[in-house]
């Protein structure tokens, strides 16, 4: 989490975070510290290329985690960001839907995810 604070500035995460320890603590445990480095790079330059935030970014991955646990499934957190941002690429440049999560879930609903696999 630190380095998300470094890369962003306290100010700004804080504004960002604060209201939501579930999304800061989700922020540590997938992106945080030297073993998630390449995860938390390939999170941000998928924010910087999109019209979505951060905050969207996270609340979708934390989308994506509760539909996988609700379905005995796994993947890995490359492949929640690749489906994230395929979700966003698909409602298309004139889409009315801004909200990232919400568009998340409609896709995972209607579509699935077929590279998630079974735990275990």
């Amino acid at each position: 989490m630190v380095e998300f604070i470094n890369t962003l500035g306290r100010e700004t995460f804080h504004k960002m975070f604060a209201d939501s320890p579930q999304l800061i603590a989700l922020l540590d445990a997938k992106f945080g510290g030297s073993e998630n480095e390449a995860s938390r790079d390939r999170l941000l330059e998928l924010v910087d290329e999109s019209d979505y935030s951060l905050r969207h970014w996270v609340e979708s991955v934390r989308t994506v985690q509760a539909w996988l646990d609700t379905h005995g499934l796994e993947m890995s957190t490359e492949d929640q960001l690749g489906y994230i941002c395929c979700a966003g690429e698909s409602a298309g440049a004139g889409s009315n839907l801004s909200h990232l999560p919400s568009l998340v879930a409609d896709v995972l609903n209607a579509y699935g995810c077929e590279r998630a696999l079974k735990k275990g």
